[in-house]
């Protein structure tokens, strides 16, 4: 036990004090706490990304809970327009 995958307890100490020594016991508090304000707004930023496509796809739900088709979702998206003149082309 006191495994950490390949870093042990030994490892994680000699690392702590190296940077302990140099950075000093002043400003190791000082970046603690900004590494933990950069942790909390990573996961806030995640979490909004994740209820944004959340949103997203309630939105593409037609009213009676059945997926919107494809096509109509995309009839005016410069992609489909690019399909259409594909196909356009394999079949002249």
């Amino acid at each position: 036990m006191g495994r950490i995958g390949p870093i042990g307890i030994p490892e994680l100490l000699i690392i702590l004090a190296l940077v302990l020594l140099i950075f000093g016991p002043k400003r190791l508090p000082e970046m603690a706490k900004g590494l933990g304000q950069s942790v909390r707004e990573f996961r806030k930023g995640l979490r909004d990304m994740k209820k944004d496509l959340d949103d997203d796809g309630d939105d593409k739900r037609a009213p009676g809970g059945a997926a919107a088709p494809v096509a109509a979702a995309t009839a005016g998206t410069p992609s489909a327009n690019v399909s259409k003149a594909a196909d356009s082309e394999d079949a002249g």
